[in-house]
């Protein structure tokens, strides 16, 4: 599965905001809580857009005001007098707190000229000031199961790879893998993009896995569940062997479920589909 894996990070472009693990932070904290914090709808060709802004030396000099607009709430939240013509001044402050080499660069440059990478570790962080210091979202959220409120994987395969699905008001789409033990965020890569790249990761999901556990996880499924004897259980227990194909069949599955929204929401063709995952 990791070949295939590869192959389909290799259809994304390198070096854009949604090839950072945080691009995914912060897209889900606008999803999940932009609406009760009144933050600007930004999807996620528009966040990446905006974020890789021209520098001053070949744009207009401007930051675009969407994205103004977005630390101007985040910063007023979290009780920042700021207005709109000194934004960066308060954001070099806040930045002083997170990181000064940062902070320091932004005084001398400006915003325009940071990095993507440093544009969203900003934004991650006024994102998670408003769990400590926006005191009438923290009252609001603290009625939250901590685990709901987190971004969980859709599934892991063989490899130890977990995958992660976004959609957005928009109804783009994107969907990124991990190495499971990954600390720093290296492993992380975006694999998907629109629906065609959706159904070439899922034509290469199919390709790994064994044709016979398909339609055996199939017939299982809608199979009557019976209490197998002890001497079945026994049997079975001899006949099991690792199979290959094992958990790319239940990381296929959650694919399954995700597309029953998705082919609607993109208008694709059932059928499509059909001849897709060959097991509908």
């Amino acid at each position: 599965m990791a070949a295939a894996a590869a192959a389909a990070a290799a259809m994304a472009p390198q070096g854009c905001p949604g090839s950072c693990p945080n691009f995914a932070v912060v897209c889900s904290f606008l999803e999940r809580y932009g609406p009760l914090l009144d933050l600007p709808e930004l999807p996620f060709p528009e966040l990446e857009r905006v974020l890789q802004a021209p520098p001053r030396d070949v744009g207009n000099g401007e930051v675009p005001k969407e994205l103004v607009e977005l630390h101007l709430k985040l910063m007023r939240k979290i009780g920042k007098s700021v207005t709109a013509d000194r934004w960066e001044k308060y954001l070099i402050k806040i930045c002083q707190e997170f990181n000064s080499t940062w902070a320091w660069e932004m005084e001398k440059k400006g915003y325009l000229e940071m990095s993507v990478e440093c544009k969203l570790a900003l934004l991650k962080y006024l994102c998670e000031c408003q769990f400590d210091d926006n005191l009438k979202f923290k009252n609001i959220i603290n009625e939250e199961d901590a685990d709901t409120m987190r971004l969980q994987p859709i599934g892991r395969d063989k490899d130890g790879l977990m995958y992660w699905y976004q959609l957005d008001q928009d109804h783009n789409v994107r969907m990124y893998i991990e190495e499971q033990d990954d600390q720093d965020g290296s492993s992380w890569k975006c694999i998907v993009r629109n629906r065609n790249e959706l159904a070439e990761t899922l034509a290469l999901l199919k390709a790994q896995i064994d044709p016979v556990l398909l339609k055996n996880s199939s017939q299982q499924d809608n199979s009557p569940r019976e209490s197998p004897s002890l001497e079945e259980e026994e049997t079975k227990k001899e006949e099991e062997t690792p199979k290959q194909g094992f958990f790319l069949c239940v990381l296929f599955c959650n694919f399954f479920s995700l597309l029953h929204f998705s082919f609607q929401v993109f208008k694709v063709e059932f059928s499509q589909f059909e001849n897709l995952l060959g097991f509908l």
